[in-house]
């Protein structure tokens, strides 16, 4: 079996959620195929003038790709499309994965009108023509059903996984971390862009509101992203300039300390498709706070304090309830997050290919 995989969106110096999802993957599958099996691995044409930023794990053979005419001879059995995008290509099966709808709800302040439309093209487009689809949850799954009318039988849910070192901080590390930002112990934590969607102006006022503000900083980790200018103004009208720090992108291999050291992570999203994060502190030990909306119930399983992210006293109050999280209850978090493997992920991948051959 001849797979391909487009990674053209692992080129970025900000590495997202769909891109670290896009690497585990691919590194995932490359110890689980079989003698007869090959990878491939696919970039945008328009990514060539990025090339010394390619992602190039050894032993994989690298490829651009232009819509439907190049390269001409396309040596694959199978096209995956990780961030959904898919070439127009004929005689190869085809697979994208859609990681959530949001754009196609009704949501105010999630993304501009124009990247709306984008990806609400790219989503139907896929939706057409598609073999099959990988959701990350069946929240996502049930959208995509809904939203873009595809059989159930040709939607798959394939959870996403929790890099180990979540689980294993020495504190040594911690220490180098946490001087490396300035920020002490206790801490809560956010993780994800500073935008509309992830809900962080609303977050800063219910910190404001919070018991914990007086006690504890509230510490944001992540780049600037759309309408992160209401969350600036929530927190020079809070007053609290004082105890908000904002970190912006933090490289992958210091959030493990982070969440660590973190007395309580906040995460009172809008709306996710699957919500990598909250494993990521459940593996770190952190209480977590979330949403009740999208994929976080169904993720969290139970084990985090859910609240409506468009409420911010119930925000507020999370907040507090979270940070008195019981032991027993943390414990049962991580082995909940154990269950979450990149490697369940990429043998599940595996057998959708085989399965649409």
């Amino acid at each position: 079996m001849r797979i391909g995989l487009d990674v053209s969106n692992v080129v970025t110096h900000t590495r997202t959620g769909v891109s670290r999802y896009t690497i585990e993957l691919v590194s995932a599958l490359v110890n689980q195929v079989e003698g007869q099996d090959c990878l491939t691995l696919f970039y945008k044409f328009s990514r060539w003038k990025h090339r010394k930023d390619w992602w190039r794990p050894a032993g994989l053979s690298r490829r651009t790709y232009y819509k439907w005419w190049w390269p001409p001879s396309k040596d694959v059995d199978i096209m995956h499309g990780p961030d959904c995008t898919l070439p127009p290509w004929r005689g190869v099966k085809r697979l994208a994965t859609l990681h959530d709808l949001l754009v196609m709800r009704a949501d105010d302040g999630i993304a501009s009108e124009a990247f709306r439309k984008k990806r609400c093209q790219l989503y139907r487009a896929a939706a057409a023509a598609a073999d099959a689809i990988i959701t990350d949850s069946v929240t996502t799954k049930q959208d995509v059903i809904q939203q873009l009318g595809v059989p159930d039988e040709r939607v798959h849910v394939v959870y996403l996984g929790v890099d180990q070192h979540f689980a294993q901080q020495s504190p040594e590390a911690m220490h180098k971390v946490l001087q490396q930002y300035q920020v002490s112990p206790g801490y809560l934590l956010f993780v994800g862009a500073i935008s509309g969607r992830k809900n962080t102006a609303r977050l800063v006022q219910a910190y404001a509101q919070s018991r914990a503000r007086t006690e504890r900083p509230l510490v944001l980790v992540g780049a600037m992203s759309y309408r992160s200018e209401d969350t600036i103004e929530a927190i020079h009208q809070s007053g609290l300039d004082k105890h908000i720090r904002l970190l912006g992108y933090v490289p992958d291999e210091d959030l493990p300390a982070l969440y660590a050291s973190a007395g309580c992570f906040v995460f009172p999203t809008l709306y996710e498709g699957f919500g990598m994060p909250i494993l990521e502190a459940m593996a770190s030990g952190s209480p977590v706070l979330t949403s009740n909306t999208g994929a976080a119930p169904e993720v969290s399983g139970g084990l985090a304090v859910s609240v409506n992210p468009y409420d911010v006293e119930a925000i507020a109050d999370g907040i507090d309830r979270a940070l008195e999280t019981p032991a027993p209850l943390l414990a049962r978090a991580r082995e909940h997050a154990k269950a979450f493997t990149w490697e369940r992920c990429a043998s599940q991948t595996l057998a959708i290919y085989r399965s649409i051959l």
